[in-house]
């Protein structure tokens, strides 16, 4: 297993960025996971407070952490374009970069907390990319989370404008998984959540909207609150479901 450490240029972003990769030493046409960070975190948290170069050997998956900053993975209001780089740029380069052809099938995204955020959004947005998403203690109600922190209101409105603008966008995940097109196929969604983690009842809300919009959605309940022994013990079952899907 390779792990590189990556900084370059980023069309979408008008910046210089970074990018942490784990490649199987012998890549003999691996699937991908996207692995995304929460808030306050980096490209790097999941190789520093995470067991997960160590879960990652012996496995044909390529997993790509970039860095996002604090952008809940959208394209901002002052036009730097997370949600363009992660979901079209990034994978694209990563691919070429390191010769990987993946299918749907075999394309994954997760992360914690505003990374389950962005790995639910990337999902719905991009359901010809990505097969299956895995939130994990996922802000999966941002309208919600605005409406309870009103001191939030500068941060958000910079990166999404006012909070009408965004009702109905593409970071609108409850709007998203509510009108859903009967001919576009759905990504399969799959939560893990701290029984004492704050984002509990929300997550367990949007799996109930997640399903009855007919979607295969599970959340699976967990002990714990919003912690890295909550996520180090997740990632193993994210890497556990991924061996378990076809080839």
């Amino acid at each position: 297993m390779a792990v590189c450490h990556l900084e370059f240029g980023s069309v979408s972003l008008g910046m210089r960025t970074r990018v942490n990769v784990i490649l199987p030493d012998y890549p003999n046409d691996p699937k991908v996971l996207l692995l995304l960070h929460g808030l306050g975190d980096d490209e790097n948290s999941w190789l520093e407070q995470s067991r997960l170069i160590s879960y990652s050997t012996n496995r044909q998956l390529c997993i790509l952490m970039p860095r996002v900053d604090r952008s809940y993975y959208t394209n901002t209001m002052s036009q730097v374009n997370y949600f363009d780089y992660v979901a079209d740029e990034l994978l694209k380069r990563c691919c070429c970069w390191f010769g990987i052809t993946p299918t749907r099938s075999k394309t994954f995204v997760g992360g914690i907390s505003m990374g389950g955020y962005g790995a639910l959004k990337l999902a719905l947005n991009r359901p010809n990319i990505f097969s299956e998403s895995f939130v994990l203690s996922g802000v999966t109600d941002l309208g919600k989370q605005w409406d309870n922190n009103l001191e939030r209101n500068p941060w958000y409105s910079a990166l999404f404008g006012s909070r009408q603008q965004f009702e109905k966008s593409n970071s609108d995940l409850h709007f998203i998984t509510t009108h859903w097109s009967k001919n576009v196929d759905r990504p399969r969604i799959r939560q893990i959540c701290g029984q004492a983690d704050p984002f509990y009842s929300m997550n367990v809300e949007y799996q109930k909207i997640a399903v009855s919009n007919g979607f295969d959605a599970h959340l699976k309940t967990v002990p714990g609150g919003h912690q890295w022994n909550v996520w180090d013990s997740a990632i193993q079952t994210v890497l556990e479901s991924i061996d378990a899907e076809i080839k």
